[in-house]
């Protein structure tokens, strides 16, 4: 404020101090102020509040944090009928050998976090196939009633100690030749991994095994078929419908059943782990078949993490989860945040640029008027919605983008106002005074017309932000918002997307919080612009 007198920062005090007491006044406008102040706690302090970060609530990640559309925690408070639905449960599980007793050509041992088995056929010299069995066994205490998803995490990795080379005798120019192919790494063994589920009532489920996917359109008990290979690969199996729907034999109309049905009681389950070791045959990619090798090279370990499972509940958090598993809540608090800032941002750019251009068109007058005055009623006729979405899809789906755009739509009937204050203004003696003294026309319009002007520019600025979060969240919802950032219009974009109130969900919790948010949060800057228009123009106050 060094470039303010010491009398005019004592009247600019005293001005501050008088309004803040017609302000304290009006209660309207104290209620408004409190939603607000409260709004401002909670966007400051959103990555303390919320139970997950921003990366962690896009629609884009593959994490979820719940099954689809899962209740609040508190819904059997109002509907017993939701009472004893199953809760999000995580189990890290160890192996243990099923069997007691190996033939000579197996040994094992486990580390941390891992099982090695070691396979060694020169103890035998047999080249029947070796089973291994591994177990793990969890006690689940709910019902799966609407059950819908699990899934479940582990590493495997395979190494065959020996490289293998067979011969094979080709015809090149008219002569026999034998040429040697290496085998790669395969060792002179081939595997076969198999995972299955054991329920409570002891039913079997064919849940897993390293080419599933051959297995779609056959029986889901049959054997798979082994495999020879040096790998190492990182499994995430995910029960989601059409992976074990189709592997068990499921029509898509009575997917949700299955895990349903794996999941049938309360009580103790078992995942079983089965290792098979086939020695004497490797896989030629070439001629794609089985080449019989010497039994005596088969020697070979595999490793097998601790499995983590996790059972995905049906009630999770405050708000529930959303139609992609992703915390609500969360997602909320975040838009505090982000919504509060484009609001400001759009309002406090848009008043600035229609407070200058009023200014000048005004003041200036001649063509510099006439010019200005046409691009805003040239503006003004554009039909806003469908040009910014024009706009965006152009320069790109960013907040900030949003945050502009929206600014240079919403600044031209401000411009009109300021415009007739300053036709008014420039005849008033304190400017005929300044124009005496020699000011310049720069001097006058930043040192005698905006703070004049500033009490309409405060209004207009406390009335747009509401214009601007809900033009904001418009777009959000119609998809054209920022898809990184998680504002409460694509919290409802989400919802519309993934049919939050189909006739089949109706998931109310998705929907209701941000609609919620963004009307206290307009109706909160209304109350406070009611009570600042109260203060500005005097005829507008009510009687005491």
């Amino acid at each position: 404020m060094g470039f303010l007198s010491k009398q005019a920062r004592t009247v600019l005090k005293r001005r501050i101090k008088n309004f803040w007491i017609d302000f304290s006044h009006n209660k309207i406008g104290m209620i408004g102020l409190s939603i607000l102040i409260i709004y401002l706690v909670v966007a400051v302090f959103s990555p303390w509040i919320a139970p997950y970060s921003e990366e962690e609530v896009r629609t884009d990640n593959p994490e979820r944090h719940a099954d689809r559309f899962a209740f609040p925690e508190w819904i059997g408070i109002i509907s017993p009928s939701h009472r004893g639905l199953p809760k999000d449960t995580t189990y890290e599980l160890r192996w243990s050998p099923a069997n007691t007793t190996f033939p000579e050509s197996i040994s094992m041992n486990q580390t941390q976090g891992n099982i090695n088995i070691y396979y060694d056929a020169n103890k035998t010299k047999s080249d029947d196939p070796v089973t291994v069995v591994l177990e793990a066994t969890f006690n689940y205490p709910y019902k799966g009633k609407t059950l819908n998803l699990f899934s479940m995490k582990f590493n495997w990795k395979a190494e065959p100690k020996e490289i293998v080379t067979v011969y094979k005798t080709i015809i090149i120019g008219g002569k026999v030749v034998v040429i040697p192919i290496p085998l790669g790494s395969n060792g002179s063994m081939a595997y076969m991994l198999r995972l299955q589920f054991i329920n409570s009532e002891g039913k079997i489920f064919e849940i897993w095994d390293q080419n599933w996917w051959k297995l779609k359109y056959l029986d889901p008990y049959a054997k798979p078929a082994f495999w020879s290979s040096n790998i190492t690969s990182s499994v995430n199996l995910a029960s989601s419908q059409a992976q074990l729907a189709e592997k068990l034999g499921y029509g898509s109309a009575n997917n949700r059943n299955m895990t349903r049905e794996m999941f049938s009681a309360p009580g103790n389950y078992t995942l079983r782990f089965i290792v098979t070791v086939k020695p004497g045959v490797v896989w030629d990619e070439e001629t794609k078949t089985w080449v019989e090798v010497p039994i005596e090279r088969a020697k070979g370990t595999i490793t097998i993490s601790h499995a983590s499972l996790r059972i995905y509940g049906r009630i999770f958090g405050l708000l529930g989860t959303d139609g992609y598993g992703h915390d609500v809540f969360s997602q909320l608090i975040h838009g505090f945040r982000i919504s509060l800032a484009v609001g400001l941002a759009a309002a406090l750019l848009s008043v600035t640029l229609g407070m200058f251009v009023g200014i000048l068109a005004g003041y200036l007058g001649g063509i510099v008027d006439e010019t200005l005055m046409r691009i805003v009623d040239i503006l003004l006729c554009l039909p806003g919605l469908p040009v910014l979405i024009i706009l965006i899809s152009i320069f790109g789906y960013n907040v900030w983008w949003v945050v502009v755009l929206i600014a240079i739509f919403g600044w031209q009937g401000l411009s009109r106002v300021i415009r007739s204050q300053v036709l008014s203004l420039r005849e008033r003696p304190f400017i005929e005074s300044a124009i005496a003294s020699g000011a310049s026309k720069s001097y006058i319009m930043l040192r005698h017309l905006v703070p004049n002007v500033l009490p309409v520019v405060l209004a207009s600025f406390i009335l747009s932000v509401p214009g601007a979060v809900i033009t904001e969240a418009a777009l959000s919802f119609l998809g054209f918002g920022d898809p990184f950032s998680p504002t409460w219009g694509k919290i409802l974009h989400t919802a519309q997307e993934t049919n939050a109130l189909s006739v089949n969900v109706i998931a109310w919790w998705v929907v209701v919080p941000p609609g919620f948010a963004i009307t206290i949060l307009c109706l909160a800057f209304v109350f406070i612009g009611h009570a600042v228009d109260e203060i500005v123009n005097p005829r507008l106050r009510r009687r005491r």
